[in-house]
């Protein structure tokens, strides 16, 4: 991905007639110019709802630092604390939820409509230049009647200081925190504000064993670094100690009203590093969560009105400015929708930190995966700021998602994307390894399954980042031809000028594209050596021994590194090779090739085109079946004869999607018959991931066996339209492409807008007897892409 980047800057920097001299000699001027930008664009992004497996929670981008959360939970009974909302859960069946407008440098605004506890919480989140930030947090019952108890906490981890300015638990006004941290710039401040006095419980006669729920409390206690994420089972383990204490002394005769027993009690009168504010409310409520770290731009809740609508009309121009939806998707009920679909993906960037597990002893059977016992050894920490595919199932990093997720951030905050891509390289290992799953640290840890756990550094996914180059270049030539010049070193840079800086300023794209060249260089080697398939053992004429490759670390049943899990593939045998990774390794080289070209590294390009020819040979030469129309994976039979495992479906059209088919060649009208055929992969609703007439559709897991999936159909989209206007592409064939482009634009659309409306959420999948969102809810990583589809062109230009 990031050489898609280098890429554009190129393209960039010949545009605006730059040249490697020219930098050279104004190399003082070039790392004023990046420092500059580089303190900026870290100022903006320095603090956000980086916690986003939490409904409501704002860190900044440091390890070790400032954690804040806000739980809730009904005390109309005795039942509501056990569902008390904290972490995205599935199990809390909330009707929606979700960032509905989201920019990390400004905020944005967030529902949660409540179905069990009847309640919508609006959110909105505010930033100020200077570093300063806040949550309003407002809550509507259905029942004017309704009790509710909300918890704001702030813990500090590493150094520091974090102090209650109050005199003891019972908060009269603005409960007041004061910290010092010479990471976040010193002394700050966090106001938690009463707000208007008629919302809370109102005074009533409090039973012997109960505490008074009209008050504000708080409480704080001192607990190792590394554990203030476990704020909600730590005040949990507070309020049922308490109650324990108290269960000889209850009978059905004398019960505690809920809202007087489920009161946090600073029993111990500690003082910490992490703090408990409780408010309890009757119906309607509204606070302000302030945090002041600087006097300039210093907010309160009287400014907090005007700052919201300012974030609020800047998001709003942003989107329009960036995202044009074309017909049919003009009225303003798409406009709302769109803008919730990017949001919901920009609201899922979670900044992490932690370690990771890793077994680099492990040998990987050359026959498949199956009896390997991964045995984790930490390593780390690291950190990694990234978009996550669903906060509440998949809250962390996925390097098959990421690609993915950041085609729409690029079109938004093509800065912001860069910073991500940068993010994620930081972490290739000295070998050129990147774990296909981040799961760094103790809270990622507690979202995944012990067996998933630990990484092995023979297994790969699908390189995803790559994807980026394309949409990268498009929008670096749209920059350059409305732009008269980018950012003069005496211009005074603030944050309104971020997002686009890179594609503005040739210097910035040259200077991340040199730095960025040798990790590239090295995350390919790595692809290339460590997957490479089996041929001198076989019969195999192609036009490169070298460039055949083979997923390493699949299972009897599954072949997680592909990224398409069940997918049917051959008997796991060392005389596997798989298209779809052949096809992946095609894009990632011909991506590497255009940046060494670019680069003037003749060397390097000459090697990297080499490779591509070969690979596009041996698409060819090794993977079309005549007899099935189609590419396929191959493996031997008894006698080792080669034999292709041909199943029709996402893996088959793999090197269509990545544009390895030349536009002439009669394969592709092979390929798009069986996208357009309703018995193979065409629905009413997106492209099957596994024809109709394949013997395993939908058996056994049904995970890729048959569903749509808008990561693919999205690259099919963007092929239908990469061929659909190729000079080389016959008449006739356009005309087929234009009007298979057309109806699947609108059917994908039109269905995961309806069901958005339907169900409040965007979904894993869709059902394709039905269109059905199914498996996992809020899932706003790639299928986020709507957003790109919605301003596509309506049809193509023939």
């Amino acid at each position: 991905m990031l050489l898609f980047i280098v890429l554009a800057y190129l393209v960039v920097c010949s545009v605006a007639k730059v040249d490697y001299g020219t930098l050279d000699n104004q190399r003082e001027s070039i790392d004023a110019l990046v420092a500059e930008y580089t303190a900026a664009n870290d100022k903006s992004l320095l603090w956000g709802a980086y916690r986003s497996n939490l409904y409501l929670g704002v860190k900044p981008r440091l390890p070790e630092s400032l954690l804040t959360g806000v739980m809730w939970y009904s005390v109309d009974d005795y039942q509501g604390i056990g569902y008390l909302r904290h972490e995205c859960r599935q199990e809390d069946q909330l009707d929606k939820f979700g960032w509905t407008k989201y920019d990390a440098r400004i905020g944005g605004h967030e529902v949660i409509k409540d179905a069990q506890f009847k309640t919508q919480i609006d959110a909105d989140f505010v930033k100020t230049e200077s570093g300063n930030w806040a949550l309003r947090v407002k809550g509507k019952p259905e029942n004017p009647d309704a009790k509710t108890s909300v918890v704001f906490y702030a813990g500090l981890e590493g150094e520091g200081e974090l102090q209650y300015a109050g005199a003891d638990e019972i908060v009269e006004k603005d409960a007041k925190l004061v910290g010092y941290s010479e990471r976040l710039g010193g002394l700050f401040e966090i106001d938690v504000t009463r707000g208007a006095d008629d919302q809370y419980i109102k005074k009533q006669k409090v039973h012997e064993y109960g505490l008074d729920p009209s008050v504000t409390r708080h409480l704080s206690l001192t607990i190792p670094t590394g554990n203030v994420w476990r704020a909600k089972d730590i005040l949990l383990t507070l309020i049922g100690e308490k109650i324990n204490q108290l269960k000889d002394k209850l009978t059905v005769d004398n019960k505690v009203p809920p809202e007087q027993l489920f009161q946090m009690q600073n029993m111990g009168q500690f003082s910490g590093n992490l703090h408990f504010v409780q408010k309890t409310f009757q119906g309607e409520f509204e606070f302000d969560i302030l945090y002041n770290v600087a006097e300039t731009d210093h907010l309160s809740s009287d400014v907090l009105p005007q700052k919201i609508k300012e974030m609020n009309d800047r998001f709003d121009k942003n989107f329009i400015e960036k995202f044009q939806l074309l017909a049919p998707f003009t009225k303003p009920s798409y406009f709302q929708f769109a803008k919730e679909m990017l949001s919901q993906l920009l609201g899922g960037i979670s900044y992490f930190y932690g370690d990771q597990l890793v077994d680099r002893d492990v040998v990987i059977d050359d026959v498949e995966f199956s009896h390997a016992h991964l045995q984790g050894k930490s390593e780390g920490p690291y950190e990694l700021f990234t978009a996550v595919p669903s906060r509440p199932f998949f809250p962390r990093g996925f390097y098959w998602d990421e690609g993915f997720h950041l085609l729409p951030i690029l079109e938004y905050d093509s800065d912001l994307a860069l910073e991500i891509v940068q993010s994620w390289f930081s972490l290739i290992d000295d070998d050129g390894w990147i774990a296909r799953e981040q799961i760094l640290g103790d809270e990622a840890r507690s979202k995944v399954p012990p067996e998933f756990t630990v990484q092995n550094p023979n297994i790969a996914n699908p390189p995803t980042l790559m994807l980026v180059f394309t949409k990268l270049l498009d929008l670096a030539k749209q920059a350059q031809a409305t732009q008269s010049h980018g950012l003069r070193l005496d211009d005074t840079l603030d944050v309104s000028q971020l997002g686009n800086m890179h594609l503005q300023n040739p210097e910035l794209l040259v200077d991340y594209a040199n730095k960025i060249y040798p990790q590239l260089q090295k995350h390919y080697n790595w692809f290339r050596n460590t997957q490479r398939g089996e041929t001198s053992l076989f019969d195999r004429q192609c036009h490169s021994t070298q460039d055949v490759f083979r997923w390493k670390g699949r299972t009897k049943d599954h072949c997680l590194p592909s990224g398409i899990d069940d997918y049917p593939r051959p008997e796991a045998d060392v005389a596997e090779l798989h298209v779809d990774l052949l096809a992946w390794m095609g894009i990632m080289t011909r991506s590497m090739y255009k940046i060494a070209h670019l680069l003037d590294k003749h060397d390097d390009s000459k090697q990297y085109l080499d490779i591509y020819n070969n690979i596009v040979g041996n698409l060819d030469d090794l993977h079309w079946s005549s007899q099935d129309k189609s590419y396929c994976d191959v493996t031997v039979d008894d006698n080792d004869e080669n034999v292709f495992e041909c199943h029709i479906g996402y893996v088959s059209i793999m090197p269509f999607v990545h544009h390895l088919i030349p536009a002439s060649s009669d394969h592709l009208e092979h390929v798009l018959a069986q996208l357009h055929d309703p018995e193979q992969l065409w629905t009413p609703y997106g492209i099957r991931s596994l024809s109709k007439q394949d013997e395993y559709f939908h058996k056994g897991e049904d995970y890729w066996r048959g569903h749509i999936w808008i990561n693919i159909n999205y690259l099919v989209l963007e092929s239908l339209q990469y061929y659909g206007t190729h000079p080389e592409t016959k008449p006739e064939i356009r005309k087929q492409i234009n009007t298979i482009y057309t109806q699947l634009r609108t059917n994908l659309v039109e269905n995961i807008f309806k069901n958005y409306n339907e169900t409040g959420y965007l979904w894993e999948q869709y059902n394709e007897n039905t269109g059905a969102g199914q498996r996992t809810r809020h899932f706003a990583g790639w299928t986020s892409l709507v957003v790109l589809m919605m301003k596509m062109p309506p049809e193509l230009d023939l």
